[in-house]
C-alpha cells in the first residue's frame, strides 16, 4: 500500500474545521476540472455563514458540486442547521420534508431547476470568488444540531434525523484514528452528497482533517482508478461500486495496479458481498475495509 510521506500526528479538537482557522493555499476540493483551495474555501464558506447566521434550518440542494460543499460548510459554521435535499426525489417527498422541518432558506446554484415546494424559498448564492473579507463565526456548541438528514422512507414518510456537531466530530475523529487518516491523504469518491457516507465522511471528513478530496462526479472504475494512479490514497465507495470495480480489475491489469496503490479502500452503506471482496483481494492484494453506520 502507498503511504504519502511520514504520517503526521493528528490533533483532536472540538473545532469542526480546524484547517479553516488559518487556511493555506493547498487544494481542498476538486470536482472534475473545478477546484478550490483551503483559503478560498474559507472565504466562500464565511460569506454563506454571514447570510445564514441566526437562521434555523437551511435546505441545501445537494447536487454533486463544490457549491454544495461550500454551502453545507458555511451553514454548519454559522450555527444554522443544514438539510441536504436529494435532487432526484419526487415532489411529494420534497413537500413532506419542507412541511416537516420548515427551512427558512435554500442553498442552490443559480442554474439549478428547482421543483415545486422549494422554488418559493429565498435562495442563498454560493460564489467561489469571494475576496475573504467575511469572517467565520465562532463554532456553535458541540451539542447544537448541525444536520437534519432524511431517511429513505422505505417503511413510511422519510424521517428527519437530527445530528449534533458532537456526533460529526466524534465520528470523524474515531475513523481517523482507525484509518490513520491525516492531512497527507487524498480521498477519491463518487458518492452522492445527501447521505452521511458521501457528505459527512466524504466531504466534511477531508475538510476536518485537512486533506484533499477528488470527487469524480458520476462513478466509474476508470475515473477512481485514474485518481488513485496519480495521487489519491483513499477510496470511499458502496458495494455496487465495488462490484463494478471487481469486474474491471479482473480484466484490466492497469486498473488493478492503480486500485492496489490505495492506502485504504472503504466500503459502506450496505454489506459488501464476500465474492466481490475476494475478487478485489485476488486482483489487487487489497482488502476493503467495511464501515457500518446508520443515519439514525
Amino acid at each position: 500500500p502507498v503511504v504519502v510521506g511520514p504520517r503526521r500526528p493528528r490533533v483532536v479538537t472540538t473545532k469542526l474545521f480546524p484547517p479553516l482557522a488559518d487556511p493555506s493555499a493547498k487544494e481542498a476540493l476538486r470536482f472534475g476540472d473545478v477546484s478550490v483551495r483551503y483559503e478560498d474555501l474559507r472565504a466562500a464558506a464565511a460569506t454563506v455563514a454571514t447570510r445564514t447566521r441566526g437562521r434555523g434550518r437551511v435546505a441545501v440542494w445537494a447536487s454533486p458540486s463544490i457549491e454544495t460543499c461550500v454551502g453545507v460548510i458555511g451553514v454548519l459554521t454559522s450555527g444554522a442547521v443544514a438539510v441536504p435535499i436529494n435532487p432526484s426525489i419526487g415532489v411529494r417527498e420534497i413537500e413532506h420534508i419542507v412541511e416537516d422541518c420548515r427551512p427558512e432558506l435554500l442553498i442552490a446554484g443559480d442554474d439549478a431547476e428547482l421543483p415545486a415546494g422549494l422554488d418559493d424559498l429565498e435562495r442563498v448564492p454560493v460564489s467561489l470568488g469571494e475576496d475573504g473579507r467575511a469572517h467565520l463565526p465562532e463554532d456553535p456548541a458541540v451539542d447544537d444540531p448541525a444536520l437534519i438528514v432524511y431517511t429513505s422512507g422505505t417503511t413510511g414518510p422519510p424521517k428527519g434525523v437530527v445530528l449534533p456537531h458532537r456526533a460529526i466530530t466524534s465520528n470523524l475523529d474515531a475513523l481517523a484514528e482507525v484509518w490513520e487518516w491525516t492531512s497527507d491523504d487524498v480521498l477519491v469518491h463518487g458518492l452522492p452528497l445527501f447521505h452521511v457516507h458521501g457528505l459527512v465522511l466524504g466531504v466534511l471528513g477531508p475538510v476536518r482533517h485537512g486533506c484533499r478530496l477528488h470527487h469524480v462526479g458520476r462513478f466509474s472504475p476508470e475515473a477512481v482508478c485514474e485518481s488513485l494512479a496519480e495521487e489519491a490514497t483513499m477510496l470511499f465507495a458502496v458495494p455496487t461500486m465495488y462490484h463494478r470495480l471487481a469486474d474491471a480489475v479482473e480484466d484490466d491489469h492497469e486498473l488493478a495496479k492503480a486500485l492496489g496503490r490505495a492506502r485504504v479502500l472503504v466500503s459502506g452503506s450496505a454489506p459488501l458481498p464476500a465474492r466481490d471482496f475476494h475478487r478485489i483481494e485476488r486482483a489487487t492484494g487489497q482488502k476493503p475495509v467495511e464501515r457500518y453506520g446508520l443515519t439514525e
